[in-house]
Order: structure tokens, then C-alpha cells, then sequence
């Protein structure tokens, strides 16, 4: 074993308290961007992940300026379809109505969707808590959210009145109750067969188109293609559609950056004020050292492999701790319920990316941190170290 390296794990091992301590803070000072990072990520899933599965899709086909619909909406739907890439393309139309139950009367905005293509378009069959799905079959039957179902007082099974403008209300029955995390849908929307809200509203062509992608991530490239192929310039990507939430997403972002900051800071102070209070207390020490012929660098060596040492070993045990904690709330998602009872499951994730890049700028902090005061070891003076200890 080479000399430093021997040194370095006797000095350490007199004073384990101290050694200890720097150790559990290092540990806490890597859980905390770790855990922040991941509830980030999982809160991002929640809120635009939820929107952009159920509510916009990753490409949207709206209407030309000033017009209400999309003209040839099912040419354009076949077209699109045909694109390479694309796993799903649904139309939906949507108008303003008033649903009445036994009650309350609200106004609210009904969705024509068609049950067929909606499953491969979006994820909005999968949200259904109670009751079944629609059928494209179905005539007078309504999708409900959690939210609404609990302000009208409704459940499966019971019937509601839907009133165009000042025509002769509908009874549709409620075939099921959906939880999309969304308030577009949850709250302020019910959902109906395509070919239902057309009658209804007296439409004839998609009010939307949306679509869904293999690669969200290449929604830019394909808003070209389509716009190419259906001659139709109203293209939107989720990232568009969604950038105010997106805005807020950052907003967390830059939160969980800021406290990963600090408490990499953190981090660094304690690593240099120990190694600092070390090299001042055991100045006799090292002056010995250098008397019996240990030179500066090895005494900068010293110092530096303590430092590497509890960073690697604090970086190390909160990194198991933070994903252990992470793994723990997988598990037992938080679930919210921000209003009405519209639940929001935020479910933390980390990438590799991330975690390799927390451990890499915590065990540089520790290195930086052990420069200065090995330095100050380093240039000790002997004559004045011996008589001055």
C-alpha cells in the first residue's frame, strides 16, 4: 500500500466522528437532488403527460383560420394514417351545451369522439374508473369526469338532460365515469359518440384531428410531413399545445436545480471545513512529516484521498438511499386531488443521465473542496510547524 494511501486511512480513522458527519451530510446533500429530480419528472408525466395521452394528442389538425371545421376531415384522417410513424389518428368534434341532473344545471363543452380509432389515437379508453367505454355503436350515452360526476351528483347508470342552444333537451345515461387527471376533460367536459355530437350540433366535419405518434419526441418533424401531405398549415405539436403547463414544469424544474445547488454547496463546505480543521490541528504532524522526508505532494495526496474517499462513499450511499426512496413512492404513488376529486398520480422517475450527473458534480464539489486546505498542508512550513504545533 503506498504511503499517502496508508496515511490518509489512519488519519481518517482517528477521528471517525467527524469523518462520519461529513459522510451523512454528503449523503443527504446527493438524496435531495435525486428525489427533487425524480418528483419533478413525475409531476411533468401528471400534468402534460396526462394532457397530451387523453386531451391534445402528440400533433393536432386544427381548423384553417376562421373556419370552425375541418374541410374532407376523413380524407385527411386517411392520409395521415398512411404516414409511417404515426400510430393513430381520431377526429373529435366538440360544441358548447348545458347538462342538467336531478341537481344541477351547468353549461359545459360535449366531445364527439369515435371509440374505434380514439384507443389507438390516445390513452383516453384507458382512464375509465367505472362503467365501460364507448362503443361506436352507441347513441345517447355519455363518458363522464370524476370531478363532474361528484358536482351533479351522478353516477353509471343515471341519466342526464343535454341541451343544444334553445333546442328540445336530450336524455343520454351515463355509461361510465373516466379519471384522466385533467381538468379539460374531468371537470369541464363530458364525451359522447362522434357521430352523436354531429347530429346533435348539426356538423358535419371534425371541429379537431388528433394524432398520436411511435416518437413523441419527433412531433416537429412530422407536423412538417403532414402539413406537406394534407395541404393543411394549422398543424400543432403537443409542445406547442401544452407550453403553459410546460412553462410551470420549468418552473419546478429551476426549483429543484436551486436546491440541488445548495446543497451541493453544502457539500462543499463541509468537506473543506473539516479537512481545513484537520490540517490546523495536526500541523505538528505534518511538520514531522516533511521533516522525515515526506515531501508537499504527498502531503497534498494525504489530504486529497480523504476528501475522495468520503465523497465516493457519501455519493455512493445517497445515491442507494435516494433510489431506494424513489422505488418506495413507484410503489405508493402520491396521489392528489386538487379539486372535486380530479386525481392526479405522480408517479417520480429519474434517467441515468441524471443521476450520473448529481454524483459526478458532487464527487467534483468534494475534490475542489479538498484542494485548499491540502494546499495549506502542502506548503506547511517545517521549522515553523514543529515549533508553532
Amino acid at each position: 500500500m503506498k504511503a499517502f494511501l496508508f496515511l490518509a486511512i489512519k488519519d481518517m480513522s482517528k477521528r471517525r466522528r467527524e469523518t462520519l458527519m461529513v459522510i451523512l451530510a454528503i449523503t443527504i446533500g446527493v438524496v435531495g437532488p435525486l428525489f427533487t429530480t425524480a418528483l419533478n419528472n413525475g409531476m411533468q408525466n401528471a400534468f402534460v403527460g396526462n394532457t397530451v395521452n387523453v386531451y391534445t394528442g402528440h400533433l393536432q389538425i386544427q381548423p384553417n383560420t376562421g373556419d370552425s371545421e375541418i374541410a374532407k376531415s376523413e380524407s385527411v384522417i386517411s392520409k395521415v394514417i398512411d404516414i409511417k410513424g404515426i400510430a393513430g389518428a381520431s377526429p373529435r368534434i366538440n360544441t358548447g351545451v348545458e347538462i342538467e341532473s336531478k341537481t344541477e344545471k351547468i353549461g359545459i363543452i360535449i366531445f364527439g369522439v369515435r371509440p374505434s380509432s380514439e384507443e389507438k389515437a390516445s390513452t383516453l379508453a384507458q382512464t375509465v374508473e367505472r362503467g365501460d367505454f364507448l362503443d361506436d355503436k352507441d347513441k345517447y350515452e355519455l363518458l363522464i369526469g370524476t370531478s363532474l360526476s361528484e358536482l351533479l351528483k351522478v353516477d353509471v347508470v343515471d341519466t342526464v338532460l343535454v341541451q343544444y342552444q334553445d333546442r328540445r333537451p336530450v336524455e343520454f345515461r351515463i355509461k361510465g365515469i373516466i379519471s384522466t387527471g385533467t381538468f379539460e376533460l374531468d371537470r369541464y367536459a363530458i364525451i359522447a359518440t362522434y357521430d352523436t355530437v354531429k347530429e346533435i350540433a348539426e356538423k358535419n366535419e371534425a371541429s379537431t384531428i388528433i394524432i398520436r405518434l411511435e416518437n413523441p419526441d419527433d412531433s416537429i418533424r412530422y407536423k412538417t410531413i403532414i402539413q406537406k401531405e394534407t395541404t393543411l398549415p394549422n398543424v400543432k405539436t403537443w409542445q406547442e399545445l401544452s407550453a403553459g403547463m410546460a412553462g410551470m414544469i420549468e418552473t419546478f424544474g429551476a426549483i429543484s436545480l436551486m436546491t440541488a445547488a445548495i446543497s451541493v454547496f453544502v457539500a462543499a463546505i463541509a468537506i473543506s471545513l473539516i479537512i481545513y480543521t484537520t490540517v490546523k490541528n495536526k500541523i505538528r504532524e505534518i511538520g514531522v512529516l516533511k521533516a522525515i522526508g515526506a515531501r508537499g505532494s504527498m502531503i497534498l495526496k494525504i489530504y486529497l484521498t480523504e476528501a475522495l474517499f468520503i465523497g465516493i462513499t457519501g455519493t455512493t450511499l445517497g445515491t442507494v438511499f435516494g433510489l431506494f426512496l424513489i422505488n418506495g413512492m413507484q410503489q405508493n404513488p402520491l396521489i392528489m386531488s386538487p379539486e372535486y376529486g380530479m386525481k392526479l398520480v405522480i408517479i417520480p422517475w429519474i434517467s441515468i443521465n441524471s443521476i450520473l450527473a448529481t454524483d459526478s458534480a458532487i464527487l467534483l464539489t468534494c475534490i475542489i473542496g479538498g484542494i485548499y486546505p491540502a494546499s495549506v498542508a502542502a506548503k506547511t512550513n517545517i521549522i515553523k510547524a514543529i515549533w508553532g504545533g
